[in-house]
């Protein structure tokens, strides 16, 4: 299939939106142009809002636009008389209108580094989940060759971590539903291991961390597909049967080479809560260690995150803020502010409005920015390949003002962003070094 081009996005056009002669455009207005590339504005669609835009929408030698008359402020000018005197034409380029320019070819430039960076980062995760893949169909076959990859695997996710100042958390595309286990298991590790590096754990803290939670749900091996896999609601018999997943892995790990104690204690107590509510000891704040907390949480997360049935999941904002809000006696308070500075108020994942009422879908998060995550924007003008990644912390005039359910989207903006039906995230140590909030 040949991918859309922007002339095709040209062809579309509101029945609520006018063409009128540039001469007619002023403050104010909300205009749409065609193509990206031919003009300096970040946005295709936007609001005039001062002479600057006006002067460098003008020099653009267009001869009509699309104006939208329920987003502008006010009408167009009205046309020129046939026997009016002609506009004068500037010749020498505008200071101000050229600087635009600069700022849009150095856009792209970093535009080009992010899609490369963000490459780089799917990469190590498609690799990260082959390696994971096949240390846990081996774990028993081959025990000791398993848990060495577990532990080299773990060590460079550490090193990395721990090694980086800044570390972005990125979305990425979970390609084979099938693999979901597989899935869960390196989205928990690596949303704790970002959770533990923001809470300071050692080295040693952080590899325990990690192996355990690569490893926590192995017990669920001996629970039956058709439990693990049921969409409706399970009897009684059945959550038991799934509760005991958690006995079956502390068995089935003391029977592996060397697990250090943290690792054993959070496949043990990955779904006690601190209110007492969780399985299956039901232990309560004193008898659940740090590691076992960390955990928890990012476990939690997940799977709110990416149920058995996709249309019960939350999106990650959601999923956030019930634990933050509706759940809060169940986690560690502290871990819990730690884990929203690891993936912001909007997480990857989410659907986002701006303040200039555009969409965009969040897919990594500033670190000390929490406010600022970075979006792929959509803009009809641009063909979907070739969309916009914008990041809000360059971007001080814009900000998030709600967010969207995807079920809530246009069809063509649900299409063009693409939401995932599996939230998946890997961090990216390699990340560009930008300054830390205060």
């Amino acid at each position: 299939m040949m991918p859309q081009s922007a002339s095709s996005f040209r062809s579309r056009m509101d029945p609520t939106e006018h063409r009128i002669s540039i001469e007619q455009v002023r403050v104010g207005l909300y205009v749409r142009l065609d193509d990206w590339l031919d003009h300096p504005f970040l946005f295709s669609s936007f609001k005039i809002r001062n002479d600057k835009q006006l002067k460098a929408l003008r020099s653009l030698g267009l001869s009509d636009v699309v104006y939208l008359p329920d987003k502008s402020d006010l009408p167009p000018l009205p046309p020129e008389r046939p026997d009016a005197p002609a506009a004068p034409v500037e010749t020498a380029p505008d200071p101000e209108v050229a600087a635009m320019w600069r700022a849009k070819r150095e856009r792209r430039e970093q535009l080009a580094k992010q899609r490369e960076a963000y490459g780089r980062c799917e990469k190590r995760f498609t690799d990260g989940m082959s390696t994971v893949k096949t240390l846990l169909r081996n774990l028993f076959s081959r025990p000791r060759e398993s848990v060495q990859q577990a532990r080299v695997l773990i060590g460079d996710m550490v090193d990395a971590l721990l090694t980086e100042k800044d570390v972005l958390l990125h979305l990425m595309n979970a390609k084979n539903a099938d693999d979901g286990a597989y899935y869960h298991a390196l989205n928990v590790t690596v949303l704790a291991l970002m959770l533990g590096r923001e809470a300071g754990l050692s080295t040693a803290e952080m590899n325990a961390l990690g192996l355990g939670c690569l490893l926590h749900d192995m017990g669920k091996e001996r629970v039956p597909s058709q439990i693990l896999m049921k969409r409706t609601p399970w009897s009684a018999a059945e959550r038991n049967f799934y509760q005991q997943h958690v006995m079956y892995g502390v068995e089935m790990a003391a029977k592996l080479p060397e697990l250090p104690p943290g690792a054993l204690e959070v496949i043990a107590r990955h779904h006690e809560m601190l209110d007492g509510s969780g399985f299956p000891a039901r232990l309560t704040e004193q008898k659940i260690g740090r590691l076992a907390r960390i955990a928890a949480i990012a476990n939690a997360f997940d799977n709110a995150c990416n149920r058995i049935n996709p249309a019960d999941s939350l999106v990650p904002a959601e999923a956030l803020s019930v634990m933050f809000k509706r759940d809060r006696d169940k986690y560690d308070k502290a871990l819990m502010q730690y884990f929203i500075r690891c993936l912001g108020v909007y997480p990857p994942g989410s659907i986002v409005r701006l303040n200039n009422l555009a969409i965009g879908l969040v897919v990594n998060v500033n670190p000390g920015k929490l406010l600022q995550p970075t979006l792929l924007l959509y803009d009809a003008q641009v063909p979907k390949e070739e969309a916009l990644l914008l990041n809000l912390a360059d971007e001080p005039d814009l900000s998030v003002t709600a967010t969207v359910r995807p079920g809530d989207l246009p069809p063509e903006v649900y299409d063009y962003l693409s939401p995932r039906s599996r939230i998946s995230y890997y961090a990216d140590a390699g990340a560009p070094t930008r300054p830390r909030a205060a």
